[in-house]
């Protein structure tokens, strides 16, 4: 039996990842001024952020097309006897649902996890389904293993700026001004389902010590998998996932810059690291 993975491009998993582990990604939407870009494939990150800062243009995200994820199980089931779609955590985008409404036109051929995660916590939980379906498992056991993974999984990340943010109305421009005022570096946690508020540092540094914090306290449970994920920072994140190799046991690591769409809204600087044990 041969059970494959697809995920939406929220996953931040590296292209050559997942492909190597025959990880099929659908492209999340990013409306950058009167463009509609595929997010991970018409704008490279790099070139995307930099465009966001100099052309201050409106920016829109939106989830595939039931159509889109349609379309890429059919692709897949070519070649396998299931799908295990994994996505981004339903409580910020109707990515799942679509994906679930999609789903139902193949008699329970594909099964749809709510990751409860973005970015690396996302795609860790996509990984792991792929290893476990690449040794035979059946879709139960694929299933499985995705909810045991993401029930573990912690994405942490801090934010460099608000002004992103209040420029795309995720906050008002009174609190963007008071975080920016007092050079807050909030730093928050997907986990259990929900966003929490780690701390809210006056400083880069003491920020990215909350984040190594927080991954300490979890490897008391023993080795971790860890992943850290950057928006336009990748020396800062090539360093924080040194400082956590050479401090926390691990099982594997990883680095990936976010996607466009995953910056789009928070802009360049935001630094993340998924862990679980």
């Amino acid at each position: 039996m041969k059970i494959s993975v697809v995920t939406d491009s929220a996953s931040n998993l590296p292209r050559e990842l997942a492909e190597q582990s025959g990880i099929t990604l659908v492209p999340m939407i990013l409306k950058f001024g009167e463009r509609a870009l595929l997010d991970g494939v018409d704008m490279p990150p790099g070139q995307f952020y930099k465009a966001l800062v100099e052309e201050k243009v409106a920016v829109s995200t939106s989830g595939p097309s039931a159509g889109d994820f349609k379309a890429a199980f059919e692709r897949v089931l070519e070649d396998a006897d299931g799908v295990v779609c994994v996505n981004v955590a339903s409580f910020v985008s109707a990515t799942y649902s679509t994906a679930v409404s999609a789903a139902k036109d193949f008699d329970g051929r594909v099964r749809v996890v709510d990751s409860r995660s973005a970015s690396l916590g996302e795609g860790f939980v996509a990984l792991e389904a792929a290893r476990v379906g690449a040794n035979g498992a059946d879709l139960e056991a694929v299933v499985a293993r995705a909810e045991a993974v993401r029930d573990q999984m912690c994405f942490a990340a801090t934010i460099n700026t608000f002004e992103f943010l209040r420029r795309s109305g995720r906050v008002n421009a009174l609190l963007a001004y008071a975080g920016t005022a007092l050079n807050i570096k909030p730093v928050f946690a997907f986990r259990g389902g929900k966003i929490e508020q780690l701390g809210r540092p006056r400083t880069r540094a003491r920020a990215i010590d909350r984040l190594v914090e927080e991954v300490r306290d979890a490897s008391a449970r023993g080795p971790l998998h860890l992943g850290v994920a950057h928006a336009d920072c990748e020396e800062e994140a090539e360093q924080l996932l040194a400082r956590l190799k050479a401090e926390i046991p691990n099982v594997e690591t990883l680095i990936s810059p976010f996607t466009p769409l995953m910056g789009a809204h928070t802009g360049p600087g935001v630094l993340g690291v998924a862990f679980f044990a």
